[in-house]
C-alpha cells in the first residue's frame, strides 16, 4: 500500500485528511488564543474580527462587544484542548454593514486587512447578552455500521448548521458522502 504525503505542516508530515483537518484545527485553535490574548493584553480597549474561512469571528470581549452592536447572540465554545471561550460570528459579506454599526454605536475602526479588522470604543461587559451552550453533535455512525435511511435523515435533521464552522461543516458532508457510498 503506498502512503502518499500530502504536505508538512508544523514540522510534521500529515498523512491522510484525518490528519489534516486535525492540524488545522489545532491551527484554529492557537490562531483563536493569540487574538484573544492580544485584546486581554489591551486591557479589552482593541477588539478583533478574525476571518476563518467565510465567516468573521470575535471571541471573548470582542464577541460581547459585537453581540451588542449587532444584536446577536454569543457562543459559549469548549475546544479540544479544553479550552473555553465565547464566540459571535457572521458571513463575510456582511462585514461592511458591520462596520458601518459599530462606527454608528460609537466605535472607532483602527485598522482593517482581508482577514482582521481591529476596533475600540464598543462595551465589551457580559450583562444582558444571550450566551447559548453549543449542543453536542449527533451521534456518527461509522462505516462498520448499516445505515438506514431513518438514520441519515436524523443525523442530517440534528446537524446544528447555524452554530458550525464552515470546517464543521465540511467534516459533516465527508462522514455523510462516506455512509452513503457503503
Amino acid at each position: 500500500m503506498k502512503i502518499k504525503i500530502d504536505k508538512e505542516v508544523n514540522n510534521k508530515v500529515i498523512i491522510n485528511s484525518k490528519e489534516k483537518i486535525m492540524a488545522k484545527l489545532n491551527d484554529q485553535t492557537i490562531k483563536e488564543q493569540e487574538l484573544i490574548n492580544k485584546q486581554e493584553e489591551s486591557g479589552n480597549e482593541v477588539l478583533c474580527l478574525m476571518k476563518i474561512g467565510f465567516f468573521f469571528h470575535a471571541y471573548n470581549a470582542g464577541a460581547y462587544a459585537l453581540a451588542r452592536v449587532m444584536n446577536y447572540r454569543v457562543a459559549r465554545k469548549v475546544r479540544r484542548s479544553g479550552l473555553e471561550m465565547m464566540t459571535a460570528g457572521f458571513p463575510s459579506e456582511k462585514l461592511p454593514s458591520v462596520l458601518e454599526s459599530i462606527t454608528a454605536a460609537g466605535g472607532r475602526i483602527l485598522s482593517q486587512t482581508d482577514d482582521c479588522v481591529k476596533f475600540t470604543g464598543i462595551d465589551y461587559a457580559s450583562d444582558g447578552i444571550v450566551v447559548i451552550e453549543k449542543e453536542k453533535k449527533a451521534k456518527v455512525l461509522t462505516q462498520d455500521e448499516p445505515l438506514h435511511e431513518s438514520e441519515l435523515a436524523k443525523m442530517i435533521r440534528s446537524y446544528d448548521l447555524l452554530h458550525s464552522t464552515p470546517l464543521d461543516a465540511i467534516t459533516f458532508i465527508g462522514r455523510l458522502q462516506a455512509l452513503v457510498s457503503q
